[in-house]
C-alpha cells in the first residue's frame, strides 16, 4: 500500500510538471493561423501614388494590405488604375478580386467597358480575369455588356467564366422591370 501511494503520489507530480508546460493559448503557430493575417500598421491609401498602391497588389503577401490597395484604386479612379485592377482579379483572395470587381464596375461604363469586353473574349486571358470582366460588364446594365456576356456564355472554352456570363445575364433580366401587359 506504502509503495502504492508512493506510485500515485509520482504520477500527480509527474501530471502537475506537464501541466505546467503546458504552452499558455494565443502562442501557438497553429492558434496564430487561425487567427487570420495581422492587420498592419500601415494601410494603402488613395493618397499613396498609383504606382506605390499597384505595387502593392502584386507584390504584399499580407492579403489586408492588397485588399485596401485595391480600394484605394478604385477610390482614387481614373485610367491609370484601370490595369492595376484588372491584375487584382488574379489573386488568390476572393477578398482581393471581389474588391478589384466593386471598383471596376463603379468606373463606369465610359472608362472600363471595352476593357471588360476585350478580356472576357479573349481566350488567352486567365480565366478568372475573364469570370471578373463578366461580372463587371453584368453590372453596367446595358444591352451591348448583354451582348457580350450572351456571346461568351455560348462561347467561351472555360465552365467558370460561361457561369458568371450566364449569372449576369439573369441578374440584369431579373433587375428589368416587369412588362406590363395590354388590356383589351
Amino acid at each position: 500500500m506504502a509503495e502504492d501511494k508512493k506510485e500515485t503520489g509520482k504520477q500527480e507530480e509527474k501530471g502537475k510538471k506537464e501541466k505546467s508546460q503546458a504552452v499558455p493559448l494565443g502562442e501557438t503557430e497553429a492558434i496564430d493561423a487561425l487567427a487570420g493575417p495581422q492587420v498592419p500598421e500601415n494601410l494603402p491609401e488613395a493618397t499613396w501614388s498609383v504606382d506605390k498602391l499597384a505595387e502593392v497588389v502584386t507584390k504584399e503577401g499580407n492579403m489586408l494590405l492588397r485588399a485596401n490597395a485595391v480600394n484605394a484604386l478604385a477610390k482614387k479612379g481614373g485610367p491609370e488604375v484601370v490595369e492595376p485592377l484588372v491584375s487584382a482579379l488574379k489573386d488568390p483572395e476572393d477578398v482581393v478580386k471581389a474588391n478589384a470587381m466593386v471598383g471596376l464596375a463603379a468606373m463606369g461604363r465610359d472608362l472600363v467597358q471595352d476593357r471588360m469586353a476585350t478580356l472576357l473574349l479573349e481566350k488567352e486571358t486567365n480565366e478568372e480575369i475573364r469570370g471578373g470582366a463578366a461580372w463587371v460588364l453584368g453590372e453596367m446594365m446595358d444591352e451591348k455588356s448583354m451582348e457580350i456576356l450572351k456571346r461568351a456564355a455560348e462561347e467561351d472554352e472555360s465552365p467558370f467564366v460561361r457561369v458568371h456570363a450566364k449569372a449576369s445575364i439573369l441578374a440584369h433580366e431579373q433587375a428589368k422591370p416587369p412588362e406590363k401587359k395590354e388590356k383589351n
